[in-house]
């Protein structure tokens, strides 16, 4: 929505309090600003500014003249004692509740990070129109089983809160309700979903037969997943597994403080004959990562049935990383705070080295799709022969020049040429020679084939 569209909707709402998402340091500036329509839209509207950027830094947003209130950490019970105490004109005890920040006269009051005592609060899901959220063409929500994750990596700039369970009869209560509203799909948003193998196993209990497609974006741990866990998994509903692997050597998690996932590599061996379907996730680019490091991860996952899944190491604000790194100087570098910047926080990265793993990653990828469907096919050339490769020109020159020249190209509609993309060359070269003979297997399938080139 562009300010005005804002603007109209406060003002056909016409509330007494707005409350205010701020979940990303690197769009802070983008809440301030909703904070500034509100204001200019009605200056007796009382706003309110959570998440975790306000967690961390509620002096930056408090300092704004358009935020009057911040709730640090855990906000449901904050929130609700603060309205209340609005809501009968008794400003005078909000100093008293547990995470509400504000201005006190000339200065600022800052209140502790407010952790739940209860996290067996249920969300009435029949205030929300479920036909507004969708994945593909299914009724889609998410589902929260804990909170908390017990380890500190040193990338993650997660506030330090307590690994909590909900109660078996929560969770049992809120799949009921998630059945009888029709939805078809949940992704879970625990930090450790699986922390806790009987607990894990008797949530998966709770979802069979309901028929609800099973996802989990973060929080797989693979260091006690099971066959009896796994197949539990697969008949509750899930169907696609994500890992994070970080990085396959051992010295870069030891210096992220990071336990290292030796588990996981018999695990997705063992996943190859199941019929999940796997991405592995691996982080670019971390201080002490030198780049042969990313080409072995790499390298490891092409030979494996899965996808990988690069990340872009960020500086995450509150990561112990952010804090030796920036510490408080980190304004200025705002914008930079997010994967899609290819900062380079590591002088072995510089951004053109970032992009060029992006795009050996996605070619590596593609080729993994193609392996799938293509599976008379032995060795990484004969691609140039398969007719739906053959029949696009553009593609197939795009392709012959980055397994014969090593360096990427893309063809430009509206010049009708084509254009070299920003790229280290001689890393695309190191690449190929590494990879000489190595396998790649498929995604979908065991097909595998031998690089040749």
């Amino acid at each position: 929505m562009d300010n005005d569209e804002i603007s109209h909707i406060i003002e056909a709402h016409k509330p007494d309090i707005v409350g205010i998402s701020s979940l990303f340091t690197t769009y802070a500036e983008e809440a301030l600003d909703v904070a500034r329509i509100v204001k200019e839209t009605d200056e007796r509207i009382i706003t309110i500014m959570g998440g975790n950027h306000p967690t961390l830094f509620p002096e930056h947003c408090l300092h704004s003249p358009h935020v009057d209130y911040v709730i640090r950490g855990e906000g449901e019970t904050p929130l609700f004692t603060l309205i209340t105490q609005l809501k009968i004109g008794d400003q005078k005890n909000t100093a008293v509740i547990p995470g509400v920040s504000f201005k006190d006269g000339a200065g600022l009051h800052i209140s502790d990070i407010s952790i739940e005592d209860d996290i067996n609060l249920i969300p009435d899901r029949s205030l929300i129109n479920s036909a507004d959220y969708h994945i593909g063409k299914r009724p889609y929500t998410f589902f929260l089983t804990s909170r908390g994750c017990p380890f500190q990596c040193a990338f993650c700039g997660k506030p330090p809160v307590p690994y909590r369970k909900r109660s078996q009869t929560s969770i049992e209560k809120e799949i009921l309700q998630c059945v009888e509203l029709g939805m078809e799909a949940v992704d879970f948003e625990d930090d450790m979903l699986n922390l806790d193998i009987p607990f894990f196993n008797s949530i998966l209990e709770g979802f069979k037969g309901t028929g609800i497609a099973l996802s989990a974006m973060n929080g797989l741990y693979a260091g006690n997943l099971n066959k009896e866990t796994l197949d539990n998994m697969y008949n509750a509903g899930f169907r696609r597994l994500n890992f994070s692997l970080v990085d396959t050597s051992e010295d870069i998690h030891h210096a992220q403080k990071r336990a290292f996932p030796a588990h996981l590599a018999g695990l997705l061996t063992d996943l190859e004959s199941t019929p999940f379907l796997v991405e592995a996730h691996f982080i670019i680019g971390l201080p002490g990562q030198k780049p042969d490091d990313s080409i072995d991860t790499l390298i490891y996952l092409m030979g494996k049935r899965l996808l990988s899944g690069p990340s872009v190491y960020y500086l995450a604000p509150g990561s112990p990383l952010f804090n030796t790194t920036i510490g408080s100087d980190w304004q200025k570098y705002i914008k930079v705070m997010r994967s899609s910047a290819l900062y380079p926080s590591n002088p072995l990265f510089p951004r053109e080295t970032i992009f060029t793993f992006m795009k050996l990653t996605r070619f590596i990828n593609n080729v993994k799709n193609i392996i799938d469907q293509n599976p008379s096919i032995t060795q990484l050339s004969d691609i140039i022969d398969i007719p739906a490769i053959a029949g696009k020109p553009h593609d197939l020159h795009i392709f012959k020049t980055l397994i014969s020249d090593k360096r990427f190209i893309w063809y430009d509609k509206e010049k009708e040429d084509y254009t070299e993309e920003p790229q280290d060359k001689d890393l695309i070269v190191h690449f190929f020679k590494k990879i000489k003979a190595k396998p790649i297997r498929g995604f979908k399938t065991m097909n595998t084939i031998k690089i040749d080139v």
